[in-house]
């Protein structure tokens, strides 16, 4: 590839969805491949027992990005979550399909870095594995819910198929949530660092988002205003908005159907998908 790679932001599931989404996971189960982002807004009680979580689905997006050509993003996320009491830890490999600029790299989340002279191709394959922990302390305990969490993206995806940045990338977040019956509101703030790929400077970003959850008997609607500063001087921040509804279909598997519109040019014009979960 010539010049300048690039993180892609708007792949909800593989490269760092809204914080939003996992919203719904803490309440009813499904979550996005970076779903170790903060998940109170939904529940804000205490948590007993032990719970393990296939959660998989599918996700596309489209936008330019920046770079005057549109680039197409197909991802099928497949993640584990093991919850115990107030933690959870997660572990997702996505599946990723990018037709467009080789300037867009998957892997990461938020902000493109933007080569000009980069070729449109295509190309597919296993993207990065992401580990992550969180922890959740009730609503009850201090008058607001409030859910720290951190995790890892590891580079196995290919760097030089564009599916990847080859080197791992960390990000920490917390949230605040408070109930007001049936619906909470939500804040979160996140701070990601890149890794640094050979030749390539990249530099730490900031993410936020602000949303309320509403429920609806054992159904959820969400809706956030989600932010991601871009990780290189090249790039552009990533403003979008969010909305999903949740619902459990039988006992053990809920479904989620999601969209996101883009608001700035770091962000995809437009997203949609899915997601199933089956507690095992």
């Amino acid at each position: 590839m010539k010049g300048t790679i690039a993180l892609a932001a708007g792949a909800a599931m593989a490269m760092g969805a809204p914080p939003a989404l996992a919203q719904i996971a803490a309440q009813s189960g499904p979550q996005t491949a970076q779903a170790e982002e903060p998940s109170t807004g939904l529940s804000t009680t205490s948590s007993t027992g032990s719970s393990l979580t296939a959660i998989t689905g599918i996700d596309y997006s489209s936008g330019d990005y920046g770079t005057g050509s549109d680039t197409h993003i197909f991802v099928v996320p497949m993640s584990l979550r093991y919850r115990t009491g107030q933690l959870r830890f997660t572990a997702t490999l996505p599946w990723l399909r990018i037709n467009g600029s080789s300037a867009i790299v998957g892997g990461g989340s938020g902000g493109v870095i933007i080569d000009p002279d980069a070729p449109r191709t295509t190309r597919s394959g296993l993207g990065d594995l992401t580990l992550g922990v969180g922890y959740q302390i009730p609503e009850e305990q201090f008058g607001f819910g409030l859910d720290l969490s951190a995790r890892v993206k590891l580079p196995t995806a290919s760097r030089s198929r564009a599916l990847g940045t080859g080197k791992t990338d960390v990000t920490v977040a917390a949230e605040i949530s408070k109930s007001f019956g049936a619906i909470t509101p939500f804040a979160n703030l996140g701070y990601r660092m890149p890794g640094d790929p050979s030749g390539f400077n990249l530099h730490n970003g900031w993410t936020a988002s602000g949303g309320a959850s509403m429920m609806l008997g054992k159904s959820a609607l969400i809706a956030s205003y989600d932010y991601r500063e871009a990780t290189s001087d090249l790039a552009r921040d990533s403003r979008e908005l969010f909305g999903a509804f949740s619902t459990p279909v039988v006992k053990k598997l809920t479904f989620t159907l999601y969209g996101t519109a883009g608001l700035s040019k770091g962000a995809a014009d437009y997203g949609v998908g899915s997601m199933i979960s089956l507690k095992l």
